[in-house]
């Protein structure tokens, strides 16, 4: 596969050397990036992300970037957003009171225990191994068998409307493991833990 330029959004928030070297397994050449200038100019980008929704936008205002991050969005290149940066690109979270995200997929991100739960036996953080079953075809999963397995951990999930749900889970409730809104990526667990499943989907976004 040839190999093409990612820029990865640096916003304090994340691991940024295993995301890093799973890209560059994939085929991509790596720039981090944390200036509108810079984003402004990607190709493609990748919103990675580990913490609490609020700290993250906070630190996303703080650099100034908020702004670029949606007008990438809106611009028709690929751009994916992983785990906390999934949860990112919906419009608001209840993690830790109120807070607004990119408004780039209609959606809300909820506790798991806003629905009643958890119940004795659910723990959170959600942490291990969950089948990510397909609803509707998606780019980011061509050549990836169904039901197959991956690596998730969080304790907030992203309501989003069907339409957006390419492919779900279930951990006490049924929620969103990956989402696709035309040039818009998300997936809410970790690739770069997720073995030769998380490397394809990488894989196809590159190709996107």
């Amino acid at each position: 596969m040839k190999r093409c330029e990612v820029k990865v959004v640096d916003y304090r928030t994340s691991n940024l050397l295993s995301i890093t070297k799973a890209l560059q397994s994939a085929g991509a050449e790596v720039e981090l990036v944390d200036t509108s200038d810079e984003i402004n100019k990607a190709e493609r980008l990748v919103l990675p992300g580990v913490g609490a929704f609020g700290a993250a936008m906070r630190n996303i205002d703080a650099l100034g970037i908020r702004q670029a991050l949606r007008n990438f969005g809106l611009s028709g290149r690929p751009m994916i957003g992983i785990c906390l940066g999934m949860q990112l690109l919906f419009d608001v979270s209840f993690e830790m009171g109120v807070n607004d995200g990119l408004s780039l997929i209609p959606g809300e991100v909820v506790a798991f225990s806003k629905n009643g739960l958890p119940g004795p036996s659910l723990k959170i953080p959600h942490m291990g191994w969950n089948q990510v079953d397909f609803n509707r075809p998606s780019r980011l999963l061509a050549g990836v068998d169904n039901h197959e397995y991956a690596y998730f951990v969080h304790s907030y999930y992203a309501k989003a409307i069907d339409q957006d749900v390419v492919g779900s889970t279930t951990y006490g409730v049924n929620f969103p493991a990956v989402v696709e809104r035309d040039n818009v990526f998300g997936i809410q667990f970790h690739p770069e833990k997720s073995q030769s499943y998380g490397l394809r989907i990488l894989e196809n976004f590159l190709e996107a």
